[in-house]
């Protein structure tokens, strides 16, 4: 999720506050539920996650594969990138504890997971350094 252009761009981490990954600050993250396009799956979570409401959503043209330890089974998961306006952020209960606006460079620093730090810089390239 981001805000702002250019040198001013910022991006919306969360801190996951319990479970498996408890901790660990990471993007807006969630599941397709039956019967729902991906698109649909990352405007809801987007919202139930932070309150937020999107103004351009865009598929970063990239996709994670990893271990999901709680299921046991391998996840796919594609990445979008949601530009949002001006408004508070409302964490979901029971879900972050947390939440911060970063510059590109903090968020490399604090996420936890390789892979998120591998798109960030995709994202930087593709959405900030140039806008699709």
């Amino acid at each position: 999720m981001l805000r702002g252009e250019g040198e001013h761009a910022e991006v919306l981490l969360l801190r996951r506050g319990n479970g498996a990954f408890a901790g660990a600050w990471t993007f807006v993250m969630g599941g397709v539920e039956d019967g729902e396009r991906g698109t649909d799956a990352a405007r809801r979570e987007l919202f139930e996650e932070t309150g937020l409401s999107l103004v351009t959503l865009f598929t970063a043209g990239e996709l994670d594969a990893f271990y999901d330890p709680v299921r046991d089974r391998i996840v796919h998961v594609p990445y979008f990138v949601a530009h949002v306006g001006d408004g508070d952020v409302r964490l979901e209960d029971d879900v972050h504890d947390a939440h911060r606006w970063v510059t590109f460079a903090a968020a490399e620093e604090m996420l936890e997971f390789a892979a998120q730090r591998r798109i960030l810089g995709e994202i930087h390239r593709a959405f900030v350094a140039r806008r699709p």
